[in-house]
């Protein structure tokens, strides 16, 4: 194991700390300020909406000015935005201090894999990337089950508590970015830049990322995908709590356990990749994935008791464990090392706008009839992402030769 993989593992369990955090009490924390559940969903909308403008440019910044220092600046944005979160009350302020977070996040969105990835092959390791992501995933996970935990016994309490260790958990993840982690970037051309010719740069490395995005099949169909799931998905998990507790009638700390749950199934999930991908492949396995998180949560919509709807969108989010990494290292590998940021944050634009569509959509339809209703359509979409999967399958092994060539090419 390289040293950045150390330090890549090390640093995803402090980040994830840190967020989760507010997994199971965000949407809670929100309907006790006094909003309505489509109002919880506008603020997570305008986050979407908000990492969606800026994914891309962020990641061309990554790329030029280099993936640390983007990822410090994240982390002490999202302390920032954790802390203005802690004294907020109404609807405009939520909406700023979301704004100020996806800032923050876009900044690390494709600079963290990227500057993990790029520092892995600098090493010499050239294995498949589905192999770091499905273990930084587990890895992850478990310190999310610590942070989200931990944090729901706190709110018992006071729901407003999880914030403040969000961000301090943020402020200690900027301390380990900065001093354990190293960049090894390609060297540029001219290294006193002026100002003008950094922004240009910028420009050049967003205009080629995209044209790189649009020339491959592959990669146009996981963006394409991607947003048609986070549609489903996103205003799916954002539900979770207010539905669970209605059906359970009690408090944070239920849901800590439930956060506990849905956090091992993660790790189920990323624990079985390398097994089933070597044996189905990456598409096929992908289908599978979705077909079984569609009949997961359709059955958690259409149950009035807590133990099935708890069980099926556990088992459904643990079937996310395992698709989130296969699409994570298939990006990767259609990525090329100077870009590699930039179109990251291309995918997760797409993801982003999609969810952000699905917040709005899905919370008007939660609000108007019920959260079962939502669920029921986010699992209709999940079974129509079957045949996409498959389909850019058949592409992967259309484009593959092309692909290869032209990365040996490209490493001269």
């Amino acid at each position: 194991m390289t040293r950045t993989e150390r330090t890549y593992y090390l640093i995803t369990c402090l980040y994830r700390l840190s967020w989760s955090a507010l997994g199971p009490t965000y949407a809670l924390f929100l309907l006790g300020r006094g909003l309505d559940i489509l109002q919880v969903d506008l603020v997570l909308a305008v986050y979407l909406i908000t990492t969606c403008l800026f994914e891309v440019p962020t990641g061309a910044l990554a790329d030029v000015f280099g993936r640390k220092r983007s990822f410090v600046l994240s982390c002490l944005i999202r302390a920032l935005a954790f802390g203005l979160y802690f004294f907020s009350t109404r609807f405009t302020e939520f909406l700023f201090a979301e704004f100020i977070d996806a800032l923050g996040t876009t900044l690390a969105t494709g600079a963290f894999d990227a500057w993990g990835i790029d520092g892995m092959r600098a090493e010499g390791d050239q294995r498949p990337a589905d192999r770091v992501f499905a273990r930084a995933n587990m890895f992850g996970q478990t310190a999310a089950i610590a942070g989200g935990f931990g944090a729901a016994q706190l709110a018992e309490r006071d729901l407003s508590l999880p914030w403040l260790v969000g961000a301090s958990g943020f402020l200690v993840c900027a301390l380990a970015g900065a001093v354990l982690m190293r960049e090894r970037r390609a060297p540029q051309p001219a290294r006193a830049w002026a100002r003008a010719d950094a922004y240009r740069s910028v420009g050049a490395t967003l205009r080629d990322s995209l044209a790189s995005v649009r020339a491959m099949p592959v990669m146009r169909g996981l963006c394409g995908l991607g947003a048609l799931v986070a549609f489903a998905a996103v205003p799916a998990f954002q539900m979770w709590q207010p539905r669970l507790q209605a059906l359970a009638g009690q408090g944070p700390w239920l849901l800590g356990w439930v956060w506990v749950l849905i956090n091992l199934a993660l790790i189920a999930g990323s624990a079985m990749i390398p097994a089933v991908v070597r044996r189905w492949g990456r598409a096929r396995a992908l289908a599978f994935a979705f077909g079984w998180r569609a009949l997961a949560l359709g059955i958690a919509a259409l149950t009035t008791r807590f133990m099935p709807a708890m069980i099926g969108f556990v088992l459904q989010e643990g079937a996310r464990g395992f698709n989130d990494p296969i699409e994570q290292a298939w990006m990767n590998e259609y990525a090329t090392p100077t870009q590699r940021a930039t179109i990251l944050s291309v995918g997760a634009m797409a993801f982003t706008f999609g969810g952000a569509a699905g917040l709005v959509c899905l919370g008007w339809v939660a609000r108007e009839t019920s959260i079962a209703q939502a669920w029921l359509v986010s699992a209709v979409l999940y079974a129509v992402t079957i045949p996409g999967f498959l389909a850019i399958g058949r592409a992967a092994r259309r484009y593959e030769p092309v692909r290869v060539s032209e990365a040996l090419r490209a490493s001269g």
